[in-house]
């Protein structure tokens, strides 16, 4: 038996009374960020326009656009609102698969659960997620060491999780999860391409696995077949992702006595994850040599790991998406951090990359610097010279929305209540609250459908139907 098939058991066995308080808690907290994330997304650039032609090719009314209230097909549905909640790289991450989670399950969640003709409690919601995350996440760490650094791996393994709690919500038995994940598998997508050019395309990648995993359920749920070798294969994760290379046993060590979702983190900067450390570094520093003048600044240095240098190291350059140069560049971030504090939502938009000459002119004199190896214990640093003498030097272990250094409430409601604001059709800072507050006992809800359309406005604008 393929390795995988323990963990689609698992999916289809799991129940909401097998998951730990903590567990129950992190999910209703990563479920309010990836909506937040998702009401930011509506109003990114090219989103209103995207939405719009989707709308135009129509369909069955299955499952409501996020932000919008427009009801399309479920798989485009999912497609949307996956775009959405990757618009701005505010959302989650789990550093150990380098992957982000939610981003693809929690629009196929939501997707299927609205196209179903009965109500999906949020405790079955819930623990879907849990499931899902885990096959996500586990086939994730079994292949990351082999992977070419070129594939992106959210969108790799993603998918395989969307169809799994796509699945799981049908109400499939393990044989059909087991088909729906094949299927997923048949479409597996994503590559970096488009984040090296600074692309749009770069915040759509999810999105595609995000609608594979809700087509593959779908096609399960009516008895097509997809393969089920995926780590043994001559052609699976492990031979095609993983240059023949894998660890199989990490698929089901300790499976169910600890679950994957508490490991994972969410965001305080609207950035590439990899850019976070680097920021709280220059803000330690700054605050640490107060007095502080940016314009006496002699020298700034910064040295990354290996991977995050490969995703943020190069020389900033202003392209076709300056909101995606700026995310994705260690000298613009700690520039920014360093003249104007901690980087929002609104530093980021494009008109305002380009605004920021003053930040431009810094980046250009920072030097980032790749750090030889990625042995246990090598931690990332910067130092930072002033002209009197005085100077800095950090070196940053936790990063802040890790679960070693997590998010309060008050700033996971901060940043939604940021994010709602924000939004296409901005909520009601008291409207937006309420929402908020509720998130924190979804278990309890009967139903986790009208959930999408109180974060929509009643009358859709753009070529309603």
């Amino acid at each position: 038996m393929d390795p995988v098939e323990a963990l689609v058991s698992f999916v289809a066995e799991l129940r909401y009374e097998d998951l730990p308080p903590a567990t129950v808690a992190a999910v209703k907290a990563q479920l309010a960020d990836a909506l937040a994330c998702a009401l930011a997304g509506s109003a990114a650039p090219l989103t209103p326009e995207i939405v719009a032609r989707h709308v135009q090719w129509g369909g069955a009314p299955e499952a409501t656009v996020l932000g919008y209230g427009h009801r399309l097909p479920a798989p485009t549905a999912a497609w949307l609102n996956a775009a959405m909640i990757h618009a701005h790289d505010f959302d989650d991450s789990h550093r150990a698969s380098n992957q982000h989670i939610y981003v693809t399950l929690l629009p196929t969640a939501l997707a299927t659960a609205e196209s179903l003709d009965e109500p999906i409690a949020g405790r079955e919601f819930i623990t879907a997620l849990v499931g899902a995350a885990e096959l996500q996440i586990r086939l994730g760490l079994s292949v990351l060491p082999h992977m070419h650094v070129g594939w992106l791996p959210t969108a790799v393994f993603g998918g395989l999780g969307a169809a799994a709690v796509s699945g799981k919500l049908l109400g499939l038995p393990a044989e059909g999860i087991a088909h729906a994940v094949g299927l997923a598998y048949t479409q597996a997508q994503g590559n970096r391409q488009g984040l090296l050019e600074g692309t749009i395309a770069k915040r759509l990648t999810p999105a595609f696995s995000a609608r594979a995993g809700v087509h593959a359920a779908a096609l399960a749920e009516i008895g097509v077949t997809g393969p089920r070798a995926l780590m043994t294969g001559a052609f699976g994760l492990h031979a095609l992702f993983g240059g023949g290379k894998g660890d199989a046993a990490i698929l089901t060590a300790g499976l169910g006595e600890r679950f994957a979702v508490n490991d994972i983190a969410l965001k305080p900067y609207p950035c590439c994850r990899a850019a976070h450390r680097p920021i709280d570094m220059a803000l330690k520093a700054k605050a640490q040599l107060q007095p502080f003048d940016p314009a006496t600044l002699a020298a700034v240095d910064v040295w990354l790991h290996p991977r995050a240098h490969a995703l943020i190291g190069q020389p900033f350059r202003m392209r076709q998406n300056p909101q995606v140069d700026a995310q994705f560049s260690a000298q613009w971030t700690v520039a920014f951090a360093l003249l104007h504090g901690p980087p929002g939502l609104a530093d980021f938009a494009p008109e305002a990359v380009r605004a920021a000459t003053d930040v431009q002119r810094l980046a250009e004199r920072i030097r980032v610097r790749r750090l030889p190896d990625a042995a246990p214990g090598t931690h990332e640093r910067l130092t930072l010279r002033l002209q009197d003498g005085r100077q800095a030097a950090i070196t940053h272990t936790d990063i802040k929305g890790e679960p070693s250094l997590p998010l309060t409430r008050s700033e996971r409601k901060k940043k939604f209540l940021a994010c709602a604001a924000y939004a296409h059709h901005p909520l009601d800072a008291n409207a937006a609250e309420n929402i908020f507050d509720a998130l924190e006992c979804v278990e309890e809800h009967e139903d986790i459908c009208p959930l999408s359309a109180n974060l929509a406005p009643h009358s859709p604008d753009v070529g309603s139907r």
